[in-house]
């Protein structure tokens, strides 16, 4: 990612940790959320991270500052990653060029995914997603 800066006790539950996990196309998009996520708070933290239905989704923790709900930082995190989401479903997960979602298959199976046309007959490298969903962080290991 463009902007490494990130809290080190917290690398492996921001954004960064999860980069690799998406197609290349969707990096920009990533770094962005980061960046924004960063500003309104180092210490931010990812609760879920998958790919559902060709997009992003993406759940940022809760926190309770003082041991109070956050709502403002709930309302602010909800938007960014609700952008990020949209954004996602509207970019080629390949090339980051301008897509719509897709449906793909492999004679078992059909998925969907964000493509842009010259992606969507060309790239045949891409592998139907596993069968299990990325869960909340404490269940899943993001790739190294």
């Amino acid at each position: 990612m463009g902007d490494s800066r990130s809290v080190p006790a917290l690398q492996g539950q921001q954004i960064p940790a999860w980069a690799g996990t998406v197609g290349p196309g969707w990096a920009p998009l990533l770094d962005q959320l980061h960046r924004d996520l960063f500003a309104l708070d180092p210490g931010y933290r990812i609760e879920s991270f998958a790919v559902k239905f060709g997009g992003l989704r993406i759940t940022v923790a809760d926190r309770f500052p003082d041991g109070e709900f956050d709502g403002e930082f709930a309302d602010r995190t909800t938007a960014l990653t609700d952008a990020a989401e949209t954004a996602s479903e509207n970019a080629c997960d390949e090339c980051g060029a301008p897509g719509r979602i897709r449906l793909r298959g492999d004679g078992q199976r059909v998925w969907m995914q964000a493509r842009c046309e010259t992606c969507r007959t060309t790239v045949t490298s891409c592998p139907a997603p596993p069968r299990h969903s990325l869960g909340p962080l404490s269940q899943v290991h993001p790739k190294g």
